[in-house]
């Protein structure tokens, strides 16, 4: 299921590539970007088919802390991603197996810091403004 979520997510985020044997004992984070205007991402992604997934500041700690290692510009994200049963219902009321490559995704999620989220939301405003103005 992580595999899926990795190669998922490395095709739709621009300039993202999978890390080779990630959590290796030099490899950490799952997908890492190019610096772009000195803002680069780390990123660690975590699946489950339960109902939740707690993130623990252990966890994040070590999150940031890799992101940190790979490069000052680096900002950590989790990536989560929730999947649903195994056994789905079909159509004419029978069940199917589902595999983890056909699995529905209920919920994909990425968490950052909150100071991170609101520079890159200001950024976002400054840009709209600016678009705005040219029309």
């Amino acid at each position: 299921m992580s595999q899926r979520q990795e190669r998922e997510l490395e095709e739709e985020w621009p300039e993202a590539k999978r890390t080779i044997a990630s959590g290796a004992k030099f490899e950490k984070g799952d997908l890492k970007t190019t610096a772009i205007y000195n803002v680069e991402f780390a990123v660690e992604c975590k699946s489950t088919q339960n109902a939740s997934y707690g993130i623990s500041k252990s966890v994040w700690n070590t999150i940031k802390e890799h992101a940190q290692n790979r490069s000052w510009l680096a900002r950590p994200i989790l990536a989560v991603r929730l999947y649903g049963p195994t056994l789905q219902e079909t159509e004419w009321g029978g069940q199917r197996e589902c595999t983890p490559e056909n699995l529905p995704v209920e919920l994909d999620l990425i968490v950052m810091e909150k100071n991170d989220w609101l520079e890159f939301y200001e950024d976002y405003l400054r840009l709209k403004e600016r678009y705005d103005r040219e029309d």
